[in-house]
């Protein structure tokens, strides 16, 4: 690392009286080494002290950050989001200087006694230099998340929408599994993302509906423009991403795991969710900003997902449970904490525009920060996946007008926001997001009331009598019974058949009915669910097998008794025999021996 001496020396004449013009005694003229003496004396020893005290406030809490960092380095962006401003390293210039401004133009303060600009752009502090100020310069305060108890009424002047996602998770799990379990979900075999009419269905059925309703048809009126659908996006990419949901054909059909998760701990189902996503590569979540084009321009556009998620789940840690978290707060507590939570979203952004690539290109000095590229994501993540899953609450505005950072770029001004998520304004870490980022190792969910009331009849039918059906209960019906009306079922055999086949339970139905019908469900019922939980395995598949048919009856005969290949074949009829597959070689073999051949079917 460089020495003040060393550091001084690279600097020319000019420089040197330029930086050195605030203190006191400075000679005007004189050889270089005049005053590089001069500099030295003031910056070593007991003038060291009173140099820096002629700094102000924020002066001296930068140089406090570069004495106590590692490496005595400065870093404008960490330090301006701890603080909210920048330090002043050089007095504004007159109203009409025509130099460039900025916070590095204009006549040096003392700060530039402290803090030397590298020829590589960073900002550092000489290695004795920095010793001898660690001698009386006091620590920086540590990076602090800044949380409030209440909401506030409103952001920008309008009201705020508050969805507790915890109990919604909950419910949307138990939904999605049984939607995925009767076939009901669309997805794309080639980006596995979920089709308009999929994302309708849940906008529906979801606990609470998503985020925001779909525009008013048929309405010009832009203000009418919505984010569209979130959750209803991210559900069926999760349950994919986890490996409880896969493509058959058209249709969706649980994994074993997914019809293992439908009798599991929903708790313990959405904590593996989650970790499963922050290591899937099936979605970068940036790709939904449709509004940023070239993502898939040629080369190395964007990084790699996983140290992305990572970085925002480490800062999630950091969050109380219970306690609102401002989001523009979380981003500038995770730039000002450094290494820790830093990530990059694009490794060009001169390939990523708005618009179009020359002109809208974000390439440009001030058109890739973290308020624009970081941001965003951070804002994705947190509203389409981590809400979903329960890990935090939201509070939100309409993306219209929610934000404002972009609009001076080129290409911005027909833009009725930079993402879909641009009116995410709070978070709150939940019980359930505690146990799912590993910060506690239990979860133990409040039990939900139960507000419906069936009647369940000895001659197979339900009844609702109080109360509406949520979608869980709604779904769970159907997977057993027949619709007769629209407030009554029929418990189906054949239904009923076809779920034990796929795995589920007569025990969890008769749970289930039992815990909404105050009377004891009446014998016939009982009956039916057990001679269904028999009955539906009553049969399995004990492996393939080929048919074969036989010239004629002797033939068959012959084979079906030899004692070389009566082990090996069942008869089937008077000319046909049932080989298993795995014994099809050996039947062959044995079968020539005896005089007979079988050419390939």
């Amino acid at each position: 690392m460089d020495l003040l001496n060393d550091t001084l020396n690279r600097m020319t004449v000019d420089e040197l009286k330029s930086i050195g013009r605030c203190l006191p005694g400075m000679p005007s003229s004189g050889p270089k080494h005049k005053l590089l003496e001069f500099l030295r004396q003031r910056l070593s020893g007991a003038p060291l002290k009173a140099t820096w005290q002629m700094l102000d406030d924020t002066q001296r809490l930068a140089v406090a950050e570069a004495v106590h960092e590692p490496q005595g380095r400065f870093f404008d962006d960490r330090f301006r989001a701890k603080y909210g401003r920048s330090p002043d390293f050089a007095t504004p210039p007159p109203a009409d200087h025509k130099r460039m401004q900025g916070p590095w133009h204009g006549a040096p303060t003392a700060l530039h006694l402290f803090l030397y600009r590298e020829r590589d752009g960073s900002c550092q502090m000489p290695s004795d230099l920095r010793k001898e100020l660690q001698a009386f310069v006091p620590e920086p305060a540590p990076v602090e998340l800044q949380v409030c108890d209440e909401l506030p009424p409103q952001h920008r002047g309008h009201a705020l929408t508050v969805r507790t996602c915890e109990r919604e998770a909950l419910i949307d799990l138990a939904v999605m599994l049984r939607l995925a379990d009767q076939g009901r979900l669309q997805v794309s075999d080639k980006t596995s993302q979920p089709g308009a009419g999929t994302m309708r269905l849940l906008a529906e059925t979801l606990a609470g509906g998503d985020f925001y309703a779909e525009p008013t048809a048929g309405t010009p009126d832009p203000e009418d423009e919505t984010a569209g659908p979130i959750k209803a996006f991210a559900w069926p990419l999760l349950l994919q991403a986890a490996g409880l949901m896969q493509r058959q054909g058209s249709k969706s059909a649980l994994t074993p795991a997914g019809r293992k998760a439908l009798g599991a701990a929903p708790a313990g189902v959405l904590r593996t969710l989650w970790q499963k996503w922050i290591k899937s590569s099936l979605l970068d979540e940036f790709s939904r900003v449709d509004a940023i084009k070239g993502q898939k321009a040629k080369g190395r556009v964007m990084t790699a997902v996983a140290p992305r998620r990572e970085a925002i789940e480490m800062a999630l840690q950091d969050c109380p449970v219970g306690a609102w978290v401002d989001v523009d707060h979380l981003l500038r507590h995770m730039v000002a904490a450094g290494d820790e939570f830093e990530f990059e979203v694009a490794h060009d952004p001169w390939k990523l525009y708005l618009g179009e690539a020359q002109y809208g290109s974000l390439g440009y000095a001030g058109s890739h920060g973290w308020n624009l590229l970081q941001l965003r994501y951070l804002l994705c993540l947190l509203f389409e996946y981590a809400a979903p899953l329960g890990l935090v609450d939201v509070a939100y505005v309409s993306p219209l007008e929610a934000r404002n950072d972009y609009r001076g770029l080129w290409g911005a001004d027909d833009l009725p926001y930079l993402s879909r998520y641009d009116g995410l304004c709070h978070i709150r870490l939940t019980a359930l997001g505690a146990y799912c980022l590993g910060l506690v190792k239990d979860y133990t969910p409040a039990a939900a009331p139960i507000s419906t009331r069936l009647s369940v009849m000895p001659s197979l039918q339900v009844h609702l009598a109080a109360g509406p059906l949520t979608a869980e209960e709604a779904l769970t019906l159907d997977t057993w019974a027949a619709p007769v009306t629209g407030e009554s079922w029929q418990l189906d055999r054949q239904k009923a058949l076809a779920a034990v086949e796929a795995g589920h339970d007569t025990a969890d139905l008769r749970a289930f009915l039992q815990a909404r019908d105050e009377q004891p469900l009446p014998q016939p019922v009982d009956a039916f669910l057990a001679a269904c939980q028999k009955q539906g395995r009553a049969l399995r598949i004990a492996g393939a097998a080929v048919l074969v048919e036989c010239q004629d009856t002797a033939t068959a005969a012959t084979l079906a008794t030899h004692k070389e290949t009566a082990g090996l074949c069942l008869a089937a009829g008077e000319r046909h025999l049932v080989v298993r597959s795995e014994h099809q070689a050996k039947f062959r073999s044995a079968a020539r021996v005896l005089g007979f051949g079988m050419p390939p079917g």
